[in-house]
């Protein structure tokens, strides 16, 4: 079964039952530069570092045909049921990804451009998903970056673009100015609860995000977002003491399709 390509700039071709997309971005040689590179990391090429693993991903630094790369492995798509039923009918959490980082390129926000998405197939599901694209180099933020971080966020939101993930440790500062990490969360929007919804999760780290920002801009909206989000925190905490009392352990959709 083949997926739907994201972009008409790339291409695709198959491994294994790997559906390989290369994101050629108009470059001359990076079609061959995929061909190569895709086998490599199928095949289970050693990482030089692990540098995040947790339920929802791990995101491995490799060195492979001469360059440094990032390789984020979306866990959940291969151990969630559900997301990989929904991968019948909705993008895949490296598709998502993927199109999120070419739409804010193109929109003018810095992020890493994909190089390749490689996603494995079985009964037509899409039960592995993992997003390849070059190192950038540069210098990680931390919550004394507040101003930087906000500004960027705030012209994310001029843009009519959400982050909705605008912790520090997703922000980077590189040769001319600061770049995004992990764009899966963004959504275009428009919306003002939105945009201070994204202000709110900002203070969690960095406390004068609001004031920074502008509460003036915010209004009343800021208000509805903090009650917003304690009512999902709420709803998490009911959810987990339900669970336990139910003596149901771990995740209901932490297994795989076989």
């Amino acid at each position: 079964m083949s997926r739907p390509l994201l972009k008409q700039d790339a291409s695709r071709f198959d491994i294994h039952g790997w559906d390989v997309i290369c994101f050629t971005n108009g470059r001359e040689g990076e079609f061959a530069r995929a061909e190569e590179l895709a086998p490599l990391i199928i095949g289970g090429v050693e990482p030089s570092r692990v540098l995040k693993h947790d339920h929802r991903s791990q995101v491995e630094l490799l060195e492979a045909a001469g360059e440094t790369y990032i390789l984020k492995k979306f866990t959940l798509q291969r151990t969630w049921l559900w997301f990989q039923l929904t991968s019948l009918i909705f993008p895949t959490l490296g598709e998502v990804a993927c199109k999120n980082a070419i739409d804010l390129i193109d929109a003018g926000v810095t992020t890493p451009r994909p190089l390749l998405l490689l996603q494995k197939l079985e009964k037509g599901m899409v039960v592995e998903s993992w997003q390849l694209y070059r190192f950038l180099d540069g210098e990680p933020l931390s919550y004394a970056d507040a101003a930087e971080i906000v500004d960027f966020v705030r012209r994310m939101h001029c843009l009519n673009w959400v982050h909705r993930d605008p912790h520090p440790g997703n922000f980077l500062r590189i040769e001319g100015g600061i770049a995004t990490l992990d764009p899966v969360k963004a959504r275009r929007s428009s919306g003002k609860f939105l945009k201070a919804y994204d202000v709110m999760l900002m203070e969690h780290d960095m406390p004068d995000a609001a004031e920074i920002y502008g509460r003036e801009k915010l209004g009343v909206w800021l208000t509805l977002a903090r009650l917003g989000h304690d009512g999902v925190r709420i709803y998490r905490s009911l959810k987990r003491t339900l669970r336990r009392l139910a003596g149901i352990k771990g995740n209901a959709g932490n297994f795989r399709y076989k």
